[in-house]
């Protein structure tokens, strides 16, 4: 756990430098110098621990709020790719990268129709992209909210499988990330705002009457949970990698120590942890403890259809963590489903058990119908 010191030793280089500038001088100067570098060395092991105590909490705090955005990988992405003959070609980071240095200019412009800006809170404008169904009257009207860092791109396998059942897919892109809008982040308070006011606009501008169902994966899990009880008349909903409450979660994810993970080094040890988080409640001006969709969905309809999808190997939202947000549902089981792919990770079943997915979505639709 070196990341705090790291940063630390990091921040004192520019001090240092003008600390070792004035001894040097100093010395050419046949000044005493030993007193100099005594008082400097206890000043810097001060400042040593006040930039890994306070001045790390605070900058990367800062940035948890404010400097929030999709990755790099993905940010070249401008939308779904629909061929002429309907066929959905999925994208990633690694198709993105090839096109990079000669992108295909018709086929974006063609994916940049589908966009549509959506009224979220605070005056923000969502991003989203709109793929019709293949049916003349689709069987629903799916709303598809992404994770942390991530973008519409991460919805395009699951909206496929959506749309080949026959309904009409909304990629939305939640504030700070994509094309959307951006504002202090608050991982699901605010954001759900945004969704609340994003659906009411698909289904009045935009004219969708089909059922509603709403999907969020990961961090947009509990964007969309939050907003679930909001919605009148949401006919189904789908978590997949679930949040059951974000400040166990955070702490759960920052903590990580994967073997054979460069991401390691950045784990967090208390009291870190909590010093970090409460420096991006602090920016944010929210509190993270707010954030508890397992809450929120207990004083949900017991009759409102509802999917949970875990991974066995899914350890920023463990499988234990998944079962007891499905227990604390109030629908009885057949109304409620919980799958857990014993192949997956972290909201990836949908690459790993593609025909599966599918189907337990196809599952989730017809219990919608009923």
């Amino acid at each position: 756990m070196i990341f705090p010191f790291g940063f630390a030793l990091a921040a004192l280089v520019p001090t240092l430098a003008i600390a070792i500038v004035w001894a040097i001088a100093l010395r050419i100067r046949r000044r005493p110098v030993r007193a100099f570098v005594r008082r400097a060395a206890w000043a810097h092991a001060w400042l040593l621990v006040v930039h890994a105590m306070v001045t790390f909490p605070l900058l990367l705090g800062w940035w948890g709020s404010r400097g929030l955005g999709t990755r790099g990988d993905e940010s070249a992405f401008e939308g779904p790719r629909i061929d002429a003959d309907g066929t959905w070609s999925i994208q990633n980071s690694a198709t993105l990268r090839k096109e990079r240095d000669a992108p295909p200019r018709e086929a974006i412009e063609a994916s940049r129709q589908l966009a549509v800006d959506l009224p979220g809170a605070d005056g923000i404008t969502l991003r989203a992209y709109r793929v019709r169904s293949l049916l003349a009257e689709p069987r629903a009207t799916v709303v598809l909210v992404h994770g942390l860092f991530r973008s519409a791109l991460e919805l395009e396998a699951p909206a496929r499988m959506f749309r080949k059942l026959g309904c009409e897919c909304w990629l939305v892109e939640q504030r700070n990330h994509g094309r959307s809008g951006r504002a202090p982040a608050t991982f699901g308070l605010r954001e759900s705002e945004d969704l609340v006011n994003a659906v009411r606009a698909i289904r009045g501008e935009h004219g969708a009457k089909a059922p509603l169902v709403m999907f969020g994966v990961s961090l947009g899990s509990a964007s969309v949970a939050l907003a679930a009880p909001r919605i009148e008349g949401l006919d189904g909903l789908v978590l997949d990698a679930p949040i059951e409450d974000l400040l166990l979660a955070a702490h759960r994810m920052m903590s990580l120590e994967r073997r054979d993970d460069r991401r390691r080094l950045f784990a967090l040890w208390e009291p870190w942890r909590s010093l970090v988080l409460a420096s991006v409640e602090a920016w944010s001006g929210t509190r993270l403890s707010l954030v508890r969709p397992s809450e929120c969905l207990q004083g949900m309809p017991a009759t409102l259809p509802v999917l949970l999808i875990g991974g066995a190997h899914d350890d920023k939202s463990p499988q234990d963590a998944v079962r007891g947000l499905y227990d604390a549902l109030p629908m009885p089981i057949g109304v409620k489903e919980l799958w857990i792919s014993q192949d997956s990770g972290h909201g990836d079943a949908w690459s790993k058990e593609p025909a599966e997915y599918e189907a337990r979505l196809a599952s989730l639709l017809e219990r919608v119908r009923k």
